[in-house]
């Protein structure tokens, strides 16, 4: 009997700390808020190997070395790759190291987004498209060293629709998010503006912008999933008023299979401090209806992803070169610190100063987690 008795508090203790063990990992999961370490800028007018640097639109994290894409539409077609040295209380440098120019086959790109697979070892790269020319955005696949070796199938949604005033893609406005799944067999693609048929770009009043979320069978290109996100209303005007003003995702990036970050950038003309407003938000996708089969989102019920404030960039504004915050579109994961939490790296496209005086910013943020 006392034996029995011996065995039987043993396997409660047991399962008890197998309870316990399951909620302190759950709990390490959520990220809590984001802590400022520091911000470097890559001087405008910067070249490296006979290129300009510059329209920085993506940012991966690959074996201790940081690789930007450049959203220049012309050729070459490129990403670089870069060293930042960091610790949890000083961002010390960062340092262009190598440019990979990308196949020149590929005509029509506009690059927006590079991410990593560590399944096969290879770059997956994001092109918006050149939809006035009827070029549909494109996802394509190649080599450490920029050799292209599969482009991906866009699914029909998502192809440029000239004929339609009310139907399609909007220019400017499709494959700017790309995530990697930790399920091996998938990737995700994020819109950066709402499709014509389900609602208009987001303005300086409230109501539904809804952007499309996909993910995607890498052997296939099948489109699994697909969900709604909601952007935000604008709440910044221009200077003079009315003059450009647009709010959209730039950049997605999954934590698990249902959970992302997720970066909005809104963005108007005329002021000072760059006019910039970007938030990056925790995005909860487990109880969002799949619209992967449905054409229009207006008037139709369905329920788009949660999403919470995880970090807004007002906050740190003041810390920042000459009050600036600019076009972020870039986010990874970066190294982890010494004290065992891990970074966030973002970068800004400074679109080569063409509209006005932008800022090549890296920026890297401390995470902390529950």
């Amino acid at each position: 009997m006392i034996k029995k008795t011996l065995q039987i508090g043993l396997i409660i203790i047991f399962l008890s700390n197998c309870k316990s063990s399951k909620i302190t990992r759950e709990k390490k999961t959520e990220i809590k808020e984001l802590r400022f370490i520091g911000e470097k800028i890559i001087p405008a007018k910067t070249f490296f190997n006979k290129t300009l640097v510059g329209g920085l639109s993506s940012i991966d994290f690959v074996d201790g070395k940081y690789y930007l894409i450049s959203d220049d539409k012309k050729k070459p077609y490129r990403f670089y790759e870069m060293e930042l040295n960091y610790n949890q209380n000083n961002f010390s440098s960062a340092n262009i190291t190598n440019v990979i120019k990308l196949d020149t086959n590929v005509d029509g790109a506009d690059p927006e987004s590079l991410r990593f697979d560590k399944v096969t070892n290879q770059f997956y790269w994001a092109s918006e498209g050149y939809i006035r020319k009827g070029i549909d955005p494109t996802i394509f696949e190649i080599t450490k060293d920029g050799k292209k070796v599969r482009t991906h199938k866009t699914p029909d949604v998502f192809k440029a629709n000239l004929s339609s005033k009310t139907n399609g893609i909007r220019r400017n406005g499709t494959f700017e998010g790309l995530s990697m799944s930790v399920n091996p067999n998938f990737y995700w693609i994020g819109m950066e503006l709402p499709l014509k048929q389900d609602g208009s770009e987001p303005q300086l009043k409230k109501g539904e912008y809804p952007i499309r979320i996909s993910k995607l069978n890498k052997k296939t290109d099948e489109l699994v999933f697909q969900f709604a996100y909601l952007l935000d209303e604008i709440t910044k005007n221009s200077i003079p008023e009315n003059k450009f003003i647009v709010n959209g995702s730039p950049e997605i990036l999954e934590l698990d299979e249902t959970h992302f970050l997720v970066i909005e950038r809104a963005y108007a003309s005329g002021h000072k401090d760059g006019g910039n407003t970007v938030k990056i938000y925790l995005v909860d996708c487990k109880d969002a209806t799949d619209i992967s089969n449905v054409n229009s989102l207006k008037g139709e019920e369905y329920r788009p992803a949660k999403k919470k404030l995880l970090f807004d960039f007002e906050s740190i504004r003041s810390k920042l070169t000459n009050g600036v915050v600019d076009n972020i579109e870039g986010i990874t994961f970066g190294k982890t610190l010494q004290n065992g939490n891990q970074t966030i790296v973002v970068v800004s496209d400074n679109n080569f100063n063409k509209f006005e005086t932008q800022l090549n910013q890296i920026i890297v943020l401390e995470v902390i987690r529950d």
